[in-house]
């Protein structure tokens, strides 16, 4: 856990990149299956030592299963059962940065996406935009001319890692995004297929491991999990059923799994709060001052938010930000996430100092904040992560290896 940042912020949790987080999860796979290996560390512990021997290597990253999601979902659950360890998610503790660390091995200062809304500036004529790097669309500003193809050649710098693999890789992932610049860059040369429900997508891999005709490294990608708690929280039944669901899914994958020489890993990309309406701040309309210093709108995540200011408002702004919202925030320099190592180790993107703009402000408890623009409708989000509380950091390693071993 970083010093600097675990003193800024009290109480707060950081991933571990020494070798107790998602980043070093990969480098670790990486290794044992014949992958590239890098600068970065792998795991502390040789929980994947040997895993290459097995004919298959199955990774699931069900999205949002944090540890404290598969406590309280799932106690008894098969999933649970074969829980090994807990790892940390990377900064911040969101899909866009933690899935494309997983895919290409680099930190979020390598590859550079920092949240679900990222500043981008193309370096061209053009204006600076606010973008959403994985469906590819630009939320500021509303009359920009960018194409999905167009924001992907200029944010998706970093080559794809599965398919470097000492064996054949297969992707799987819902056909909504199969087929989505994202996936298609991340995916390189590796197998792809898709699916339309999670029952396809467990019949899908267990038909794969029981007909492949070499070794075969299978990623799945879950995202079903991480949406319905967006929308209902993290105790609604619907979020309970469909954990049962994927439960299933994987005890099912388990018995196939012995018959093929098959080692199955289940992870996360971050955790989860509930965030009530009643503790959600309308930073336009709430407070206003603060916001007419904003030179761009928010960016970032809603529990970690990117602010970029007006010139020679920065002293003011975080003045004025700790007397107003410092009981739900915490008001921190960006050059301090920088100096601290919240972002990982490797080489630091070119326009990350710049995609974190001058302050961020880093959610306390189960606060978030939102800004809403002219084209858009307020958007009030039960359940949400991207923070540094240790329920949005904290994800499960799963291991389940044929009992041979």
């Amino acid at each position: 856990m970083p010093t600097l940042l675990s003193t800024l912020c009290p109480g707060s949790h950081w991933p571990d990149y020494r070798g107790g987080s998602l980043l070093n999860l990969i480098a670790s796979l990486s290794t044992e299956l014949g992958g590239p290996q890098t600068d970065i560390a792998g795991l502390y512990q040789p929980w994947l030592a040997g895993i290459g021997r097995h004919r298959h290597v199955v990774l699931i990253l069900i999205d949002g299963l944090g540890s404290r999601q598969l406590a309280e979902l799932g106690p008894h659950s098969h999933l649970h059962r074969h829980q090994l360890t807990t790892l940390t998610s990377v900064f911040p503790a969101t899909t866009a940065a933690a899935i494309t660390s997983l895919m290409t091995g680099q930190s979020s200062a390598s590859h550079g996406l920092v949240g679900w809304h990222l500043y981008s500036d193309s370096g061209s004529n053009a204006p600076a935009e606010i973008v959403a790097p994985l469906p590819l669309t630009v939320r500021h500003p509303a009359d920009s001319a960018s194409t999905p193809q167009q924001l992907a050649e200029h944010l998706l710098v970093c080559p794809p890692l599965l398919p470097q693999f000492g064996r054949r890789v297969q992707i799987m992932q819902p056909h909504y995004i199969a087929d989505s610049p994202y996936s298609l860059h991340h995916a390189g040369s590796a197998h792809r297929r898709s699916y339309r429900s999670i029952d396809e997508a467990f019949k899908l891999l267990a038909l794969s491991l029981q007909t492949a005709s070499a070794p075969c490294f299978h990623y799945l990608y879950l995202p079903q999990l991480d949406s319905l708690m967006h929308r209902h929280g993290t105790q609604n039944g619907a979020v309970r059923a469909l954990f049962a669901q994927i439960d299933q899914g994987f005890s099912s994958l388990a018995a196939i799994a012995e018959q093929t020489d098959c080692a199955l890993l289940v992870t996360a990309d971050h955790g989860f709060v509930d965030t009530p309406r009643q503790r959600q701040i309308s930073l336009d309309e709430a407070f206003p001052a603060l916001y007419a210093m904003l030179d761009q709108p928010l960016s970032g995540e809603r529990r970690a938010v990117f602010c970029h200011l007006r010139p020679g408002l920065q002293e003011r702004f975080i003045s004025l930000a700790q007397q107003q919202i410092g009981h739900a925030y915490w008001v921190i320099e960006s050059t301090q996430l920088l100096a601290g190592g919240a972002f990982g180790p490797g080489p630091q993107h070119p326009q990350l100092a710049q995609r974190i703009g001058e302050v961020c402000l880093l959610a306390k408890d189960d606060w978030s904040i939102r800004d809403t623009l002219p084209q858009e409708k307020p958007l009030y989000l039960p359940g949400q992560h991207g923070g540094v509380t240790a329920a949005e950091m904290t994800v499960p390693l799963i291991v389940r290896l044929p009992r041979k071993d």
